[in-house]
């Protein structure tokens, strides 16, 4: 019973949202910010809550409403039958109401000013779907998954007086380090519904892939997964992040084989049937090579004086 609770949440997915708070802390780290690594861990925790409530609760909306049905790809928790509707609605509202309760625990302890960054992403995630189906799905998870986690990281395992912001210019150096990890998230989302057109158009639904076409997704999708890349060494240039951080580049075989199989899709309608989770496990190594590279670099500065 527990598994099948798990698998309902798309854990697959988590690293799109766990290492978003990673990478924004070992960058604000290595900037010569003192973090709290105990934090930074308790607002990965709070993040994947939302993001699996955000996971169900889109999975019912895409039941209930037709998207999802035997010939679709991804979550099949609700077409097989191995949760109801209503077993699946009632578990996203349970967790969104226990990832609701631990994001006040951390504003009490951070500052009520945390409360405008959950407040946001819990709405945002709420309206997901509809988002989603009005071609805004990118849009949402741009917010959610970029911009909201990097503030609010910030505002977590930085310290400073309870009931006061910080200075902005530590918001403006969280949001330096935005383009090192979103596009791909980006790239997730992007390489489903390019996935999903056909199935989508039959539920009267818009994403943005139906509405530029599949050439112009295929090139949109081989922007956001070589973005990271560019954007880190801009960072190192501007003094954001260290030179260790080019260790994201041993991820560019990796990068390059999933445009490959993007580029694939205009003769094997089949090819990117997997690409979404591609593209997360694609996420998941870059990330942690910028993280390494990055505590690497930090490491032997301090090691060398």
């Amino acid at each position: 019973m527990l598994k099948r609770y798990l698998l309902a949440t798309r854990p697959w997915s988590f690293p799109v949202s766990v290492l978003p708070v990673l990478v924004t802390t070992a960058g604000l780290f290595s900037m010569g910010y003192s973090v709290s690594w105990l934090m930074a861990l308790w607002a990965m925790a709070g993040i994947l809550l939302f993001h699996a409530a955000g996971n169900t609760m889109s999975d019912y909306y895409d039941f209930v409403r037709g998207v999802d049905a035997q010939d679709t790809y991804g979550a099949k928790t609700l077409v097989a039958g191995e949760m109801t509707a209503a077993e699946m609605k009632r578990f996203a509202y349970i967790l969104f109401a226990v990832a609701t309760l631990n994001g006040l625990a951390i504003a009490w302890v951070s500052g009520w000013q945390l409360l405008w960054i959950g407040i946001a992403g819990g709405l945002v995630a709420f309206c997901y779907s509809g988002m989603k189906f009005r071609a805004l799905g990118d849009l949402a998870i741009f917010i959610n998954f970029g911009i909201l986690p990097a503030l609010g990281t910030a505002m977590v395992v930085l310290p400073h007086p309870t009931g006061e912001m910080a200075d902005a210019s530590l918001y403006g150096d969280a949001l330096w380090l935005v383009l090192c990890f979103v596009p791909i998230t980006n790239a997730v989302l992007h390489a489903n519904n390019t996935r999903d057109i056909q199935t989508d158009l039959r539920a009267g639904i818009r994403t943005l892939p139906m509405t530029i076409g599949v050439r112009a997704s295929q090139v949109v999708y081989y922007v956001e997964v070589l973005i990271p890349m560019v954007w880190v060494a801009i960072c190192i240039v501007f003094g954001k992040l260290p030179w260790g951080a080019l260790l994201i580049l041993l991820s560019a075989p990796m990068a390059w084989g999933n445009c490959r199989t993007m580029a694939r899709l205009t003769t094997d309608k089949d090819a990117i049937n997997h690409l979404d989770e591609m593209t997360a496990k694609l996420q998941l190594v870059s990330s942690i090579l910028l993280v390494a590279g990055t505590m690497g670099s930090v490491a032997i500065r301090q090691y060398f004086g």
